[in-house]
C-alpha cells in the first residue's frame, strides 16, 4: 500500500477497530459476570429453599417416594437436574433423567466440599458429551435435630440461556462495530485527504524541482504544521535554486580553468580511481578522457611505479612530488600529489589530486644548455691549447728558426681566426635568441644572390676538383629580407656541400617558386649523413666527425644552427635529406615579396 492517504485511513480504521474490540471485550466480560452471577444467585436461593424443605422431611418416618416425587416435579418445572445424596455421596433420590444414578456414588469436587466442609460449593462445566455449560451447585443438608451434615443436594442448572443472551449481545456489538467502521472509514478517508492533499502538492513540487523547475510555488492554505511545511518548502526551493545557480556558475568557472590550464589535473577517490581529468592531463598521458575515468592511474601507466606514492599520499595526507617518464610517448612528467582532506577532525582523505607538468622541453633545454656549455668549452679549449703549446715552443727558442717560427705563427693566426669566427657565431646566435639582431629589410634578387654566393665558393670548389653549378627553373619575384644574412645561409650550405664532397663530385644549387615561397635546394654527391644524426644536424655544436671526416676542417659546429635561425626569422623553413655514401640535399624556403609583375626576373639557364 503505497498511498499515504490510504495508509492514514487504514491506521484510523485500525485504531477504531482496536477501540471497539476493547470496548466489546470489556462489555462482554462484564455482562457475562453479571448474567452468570445473577443466575448463580437465583439457583442458590432455590437450593436454600429446597434444602430447608428437605431438612424438615428428611427423617425415618418420611417416605423417600415423596422426596423423589418432589425432586422430579421441581426438576421438570425448572429444567434443572437434582440429586439428593447421603453423607457418603451416594444418590438416594433424583429428578427425572438422573434416576439411573440412584444408589450410586457420585464423585464431584463440589459435592465432597459441601459434605466435608458444610458449605455451598459451585463449579461451571460442560455436560459430558454436550457443549452445554451448566452450573454445578452442591448444598449441604443437615438433619437429626442436630447441626450435623446428613447429605447434600446437587443441582445442575443449564447456562445455555445466559450464553445465548451473551451471544446475541456479541452479535449486536459486532454489527455496531461494522457500522462504526464503515462510517469511520469514510470520515477517515476524507480526513486523510485533508492531510495528504498538501503533502501531494509538496511531492509534486519536489518532483518539479528534481526536474529543474524552480519557478512555481505551493499555495499555503492553512496556518497549521502543513501550512508551515509548505511555506518552508517554498523558501527551501528558492534557496536551493540560488545555491544550484551558484554551484553551476562555480562549476563552469572551474571547468574553464581546468580546460585552459597549462598543467594536467587528475582527481582520484579514496580508492585511487580517477574521478576527474582535464584535457591537458589526457594529452600528457596520451589517453582519451573516456579511457581514464573510472580507472586506477596505476593501470593507465603500468610502466610507472605510482602505487606506492599514491598510497602514501592517501594514508599520510602529505604532499609528494615525483618525476617519471612515460615510456610510450617519451615524455618527462613532474607530478605533484596532494590529498583532499575535509575540515572534520578524524576523517581520512576524501581522495587526492595529482597535478601533471610536462617538463620534457625544459629537461631537453637544460640538457642542450649543458651540452652547449660543454661544447663551447671544448671548442675554445682546443685552439687555446694549440696556441699555448706553439707559443711556448716559440718562447723556448723556436723563434730563432725563421721557417719554424713562420709556420708556428701561421698556426696561431689560424686558431685565433677560428676562435674569432666562433665568438662571432655565438654572438649572432645570442642576438637572434634575445631578439636583438638587427635585420636589414630590403628587396633583393634571389638568382643574383645565388650567383654571388657560388662565385665566392668557386675557388674552393676548384681546389677540391668539385663541380659547382646552379640553375633556376622559372622566373622568380624578388624576396624581402636581410640580403647579407641570406647570403650567409647560402655560403654555409654551399660551403658544407663542397667541403664534404670528394674530388670528382658535384654540387648543384637550384631554386623554384612554390606558391608564396621561394625554395632553394643545395645538393651534393658527398659522403652523406647517417640517418640517426640527420635530425640533429641543426643543433648547436653538433658535428658528425666520424661520418664526414671533418678533421682539419676548422668548422665551429654552429653554421647550420645559425642558418636555421636566420631562415626561421625570415618566416621560412630549412630541412635536410641524405643517404649515407650517396649525398645530401639541403633545402630552405623564404616568402616572396608582394606581387610585382614588373619586378619578375628571369632565371638564368646556366650556373
Amino acid at each position: 500500500m503505497r498511498s499515504l492517504r490510504a495508509r492514514l485511513a487504514v491506521v484510523f480504521l485500525l485504531l477504531i477497530l482496536l477501540s471497539m474490540q476493547l470496548v466489546s471485550w470489556y462489555v462482554e466480560r462484564s455482562l457475562e459476570q453479571y448474567y452468570v452471577g445473577n443466575h448463580t444467585r437465583n439457583v442458590e436461593r432455590q437450593a436454600h429453599l429446597m434444602v430447608s424443605f428437605l431438612e424438615r422431611y428428611l427423617d425415618e418416618d418420611v417416605q423417600m417416594d415423596y422426596i423423589a416425587s418432589y425432586l422430579r416435579d421441581y426438576g421438570r418445572e425448572t429444567g434443572m437436574d437434582l440429586l439428593l445424596l447421603d453423607e457418603d455421596a451416594q444418590v438416594i433420590a433424583a429428578s427425572g433423567g438422573m434416576e439411573n444414578l440412584i444408589d450410586r456414588r457420585v464423585v464431584l469436587p463440589e459435592i465432597d466440599r459441601a459434605i466435608s466442609e458444610g458449605s455451598a460449593s459451585r463449579e461451571i462445566r460442560e455436560r459430558e458429551g454436550r457443549q452445554d455449560p451448566v452450573l454445578s451447585l452442591a448444598m449441604p443438608v443437615s438433619g437429626g435435630g442436630e447441626e450435623m451434615i446428613v447429605g447434600a443436594l446437587h443441582i445442575n442448572a443449564s447456562l445455555s440461556g445466559v450464553y445465548q443472551t451473551l451471544h446475541d449481545i456479541r452479535s449486536i456489538l459486532l454489527g455496531a462495530t461494522a457500522l462504526t467502521l464503515a462510517v469511520t472509514g469514510v470520515i477517515a478517508f476524507v480526513l486523510a485527504g485533508t492531510i495528504t492533499g498538501p503533502v501531494g502538492q509538496i511531492t509534486e513540487r519536489a518532483r518539479q524541482i528534481a526536474a529543474g523547475h524552480f519557478e512555481e510555488r505551493i499555495d499555503v492554505q492553512s496556518g497549521d504544521e502543513i501550512g508551515e511545511l509548505a511555506t518552508m518548502f517554498n523558501y527551501m526551493a528558492k534557496r536551493l535554486h540560488q545555491t544550484l545557480s551558484d554551484v553551476s556558475e562555480e562549476k563552469r568557472r572551474l571547468e574553464v580553468v581546468l580546460s585552459n590550464m597549462a598543467d594536467g589535473v587528475v582527481a582520484m577517490d579514496p580508492e585511487g580511481y580517477i574521478m576527474l581529468v582535464n584535457p591537458r592531463a589526457a594529452a600528457i598521458l596520451n589517453r582519451g578522457t573516456e579511457h581514464l575515468l573510472g580507472k586506477r592511474l596505476e593501470e593507465v601507466l603500468s610502466d610507472v611505479p605510482l602505487e606506492s606514492p599514491i598510497r602514501e599520499t592517501l594514508y599520510s595526507a602529505e604532499d609528494i612530488t615525483l618525476r617519471f617518464e612515460v615510456e610510450e610517448t617519451r615524455r618527462i612528467i613532474r607530478a605533484h600529489l596532494a590529498a583532499i582532506v575535509t575540515g572534520d577532525e578524524g576523517d581520512g582523505p576524501r581522495g587526492m589530486v595529482m597535478v601533471l607538468q610536462d617538463i620534457t622541453e625544459q629537461e631537453r633545454a637544460e640538457q642542450r644548455r649543458k651540452e652547449f656549455v660543454a661544447d663551447v668549452s671544448h671548442e675554445l679549449k682546443t685552439p687555446l691549447t694549440t696556441i699555448k703549446s706553439y707559443m711556448e715552443t716559440l718562447m723556448s727558442g723556436a723563434q730563432d728558426d725563421e721557417e719554424v717560427s713562420e709556420t708556428f705563427m701561421q698556426v696561431v693566426v689560424d686558431e685565433t681566426d677560428r676562435m674569432t669566427r666562433m665568438v662571432k657565431d655565438l654572438l649572432d646566435l645570442s642576438l637572434i635568441d634575445s631578439g636583438e639582431m638587427q635585420w636589414e629589410e630590403d628587396r633583393f634578387n634571389l638568382p643574383s644572390l645565388i650567383d654571388d654566393s657560388c662565385g665566392k665558393l668557386a675557388p674552393r670548389a676548384d681546389d677540391k676538383e668539385v663541380s659547382l653549378g646552379y640553375r633556376g627553373s622559372e622566373a622568380m619575384p624578388p624576396l624581402r629580407g636581410d640580403r647579407d644574412r641570406i647570403e650567409q645561409v647560402l655560403v654555409n650550405l654551399i660551403g658544407n656541400a663542397v667541403e664534404y664532397t670528394p674530388p670528382g663530385g658535384q654540387v648543384r644549387v637550384s631554386w623554384r617558386r612554390d606558391g608564396d615561397f621561394a625554395r632553394v635546394t643545395v645538393s651534393d654527391t658527398g659522403v652523406g649523413i647517417p640517418e640517426e644524426d640527420l635530425s640533429r644536424i641543426f643543433e648547436r655544436f653538433y658535428r658528425i666527425d666520424k661520418a664526414r671526416a671533418r678533421a682539419g676542417s676548422g668548422g665551429t659546429g654552429l653554421g647550420l644552427a645559425i642558418a636555421r635561425e636566420i631562415v626561421e626569422s625570415h618566416g621560412g623553413e630549412i630541412w635536410a635529406e641524405s643517404e649515407e655514401g650517396v649525398g645530401t640535399t639541403m633545402e630552405f624556403s623564404l616568402p616572396v615579396a608582394e606581387r610585382d609583375e614588373e619586378a619578375m626576373i628571369s632565371a638564368d639557364d646556366d650556373g
